[in-house]
C-alpha cells in the first residue's frame, strides 16, 4: 500500500462502510414502505404507525416514509373521530400535520371537523379553511364552514360557503335543505337589530324591542351562572338567541301553537308585542337555556324525557315549573325517548312533559343534583343511559324507573 497513510486507509474503509450501510438501510426502509403498505391497505392504522414511527426517525431525509406515516397518523384519526373521539383524534391529526412533507387536505378537513365536534368553532375555522387553501374543491370544508356560520348567525356566510359546496356536489341535498332553511331565516331576519357579547348574540327587530334585548341579555347571564352551576358546565361559544312575533316563529320554526319556544342549536322565542310576563319570560329563557347547555355536553346522546325534565326542572329559578300527572296514563321512559312535538295530541304531550318533570325531580331528590350532571356527562362520553346511571346513582334505569313509579304510589 506504498504511498497511502494510514488516515487514507481508514478514510476509505469508512467510506465503504458508509456505503454498504445507506444501501442497507434502502433495502430496509424499502422492506418498511412495504410493511406499512400492507397494513395501511387493512387500515390497520396503528400497525402502520408502529412500523413507520421508528422508521422515519431513523431516515429524517426520507419523505415517502414520513408521507406514509402521515397517511397512518390520519386514518388513526378519522377512525377515532368515527368513534367519537375526538381529544385523541386531534392528537392523531396534529401529528400528521408534523411529518408530511406537504399539506395533505385529510389532515386539516380532520382537524377542522374533529374542533367542530368539540365546540370549539375558532380552531375549526382556522383548519377548514387550510383545508380549501390546500384544495378550494373541498367540498365537505365548505359544508362545515357554512355550518359553523349558520351556527354563529352569520347566514350571509354561511349561504356563500353552502353556495360553494353545492357547485362542487350539486347532489347534496342536504346542503341544498340548509341553503333554503337559511334563506328563509335570512328573509325574516336581515334587518334585525343585533346585541352580541361574550356569551350571547340576541337578535330581534326594531331598536324599539332595546329594551327587552337589554332584558333578555340579563336574564340568560342569570341562568348561565344558575344553570351551569347545578350542571357543572360553562358555555365555550355565544348561543344565538332570536325574538320574533308569534307568527314570525311559527314561519321560521313550523312550532306548535302551544309551544313557548326552541332550541334547535339557536334559542328562538316568540315574545309577541304586547305586556311580557317576566317570570313567564325567564322560565322559558332558563328552559331553553339548558337545553342549549344539555345539547353542548351530550348532543343527541341524551333522550327526550331528560332532555326535557332537566329544563323543566331549571324553570324553577324563575317559577315553579307545571307539571301534573293526576288524571294521565304513565308510560314507560323508554318511549319518551324522542320529539314530544309530534306526537300531536295536546293531552299526550302534557303527560309526557309532566312525566319527564316527575321523573327527574325523583332523580334529584333522590340521588342529588351532582349525581345528574354526572349522569348528563357519562351519556355525552358515549355510555348508554342504564350503565350511565349505574355509575352516576349505583342505580340501574329499570330499577330507577321502578323506584319512580313506587314514589307515585303505582
Amino acid at each position: 500500500m506504498k504511498g497511502v497513510t494510514l488516515k487514507a486507509v481508514l478514510v476509505i474503509l469508512f467510506l465503504v462502510s458508509a456505503a454498504k450501510a445507506e444501501c442497507l438501510a434502502g433495502v430496509q426502509a424499502e422492506d418498511v414502505k412495504n410493511q406499512a403498505i400492507n397494513a395501511l391497505n387493512s387500515r390497520d392504522y396503528g400497525s402502520a404507525i408502529r412500523i413507520l414511527e421508528p422508521a422515519s426517525s431513523s431516515n429524517p431525509f426520507d419523505d415517502e416514509l414520513k408521507r406514509l406515516l402521515g397517511f397512518a397518523y390520519d386514518g388513526k384519526g378519522w377512525e377515532l373521530s368515527g368513534r367519537e373521539q375526538f381529544e385523541p383524534a386531534v392528537e392523531c391529526f396534529q401529528k400528521a400535520r408534523l411529518v408530511e412533507p406537504k399539506k395533505e387536505e385529510a389532515t386539516y378537513l380532520g382537524l377542522g371537523y374533529a374542533f367542530f365536534r368539540l365546540k370549539n368553532s375558532d380552531d375549526a375555522l382556522y383548519y377548514l379553511n387550510e383545508a380549501v387553501d390546500v384544495d378550494p374543491n373541498a367540498e365537505q370544508a365548505h359544508e362545515l364552514l357554512g355550518q359553523i356560520n349558520y351556527d354563529r348567525g352569520k347566514l350571509q356566510e354561511a349561504l356563500r360557503e353552502w353556495g360553494l359546496a353545492l357547485e362542487i356536489k350539486p347532489e347534496n341535498n342536504d346542503v341544498k335543505a340548509s341553503i333554503a332553511r337559511a334563506k328563509k331565516e335570512l328573509g325574516v331576519e336581515g334587518s334585525f337589530t343585533k346585541r352580541e357579547t361574550y356569551y350571547f348574540n340576541v337578535r330581534y327587530e326594531g331598536e324599539e324591542k332595546r329594551e327587552l334585548g337589554d332584558e333578555v341579555l340579563n336574564i340568560l347571564y342569570g341562568a348561565s351562572t344558575n344553570v351551569g352551576g347545578e350542571l357543572g358546565y360553562y358555555l365555550k361559544e355565544p348561543v344565538n338567541v332570536i325574538l320574533y312575533t308569534r307568527k314570525q316563529f311559527v314561519d321560521i320554526t313550523d312550532a306548535p301553537s302551544w309551544s313557548g319556544g326552541i332550541f334547535d342549536g339557536n334559542i328562538r322565542i316568540p315574545v309577541g308585542g304586547g305586556h311580557i310576563d317576566q317570570n313567564a319570560l325567564s322560565a322559558i329563557l332558563h328552559h331553553e337555556f339548558t337545553h342549549a347547555v344539555l345539547h353542548t355536553i351530550a348532543g343527541n346522546k341524551i333522550p327526550t324525557w331528560l332532555d326535557e325534565g332537566i329544563a323543566q326542572y331549571e324553570e324553577r329559578w324563575a317559577r315553579e315549573p307545571e307539571g301534573d300527572l293526576t288524571g294521565g296514563e304513565v308510560v314507560p321512559l323508554s318511549s319518551l325517548s324522542g320529539s314530544f312535538m309530534g306526537m300531536g295530541d295536546s293531552g299526550k304531550v302534557r303527560q309526557a312533559y309532566a312525566e319527564s318533570l316527575s321523573a327527574v325531580r325523583f332523580y334529584v331528590d333522590r340521588y342529588g343534583m351532582y349525581s345528574l350532571s354526572r349522569l348528563v356527562k357519562l351519556l355525552g362520553e358515549g355510555r348508554g343511559l342504564s350503565d350511565a346511571m349505574v355509575e352516576a346513582a349505583g342505580v340501574s334505569l329499570v330499577d330507577f324507573e321502578g323506584l319512580w313509579r313506587n314514589s307515585l304510589g303505582m
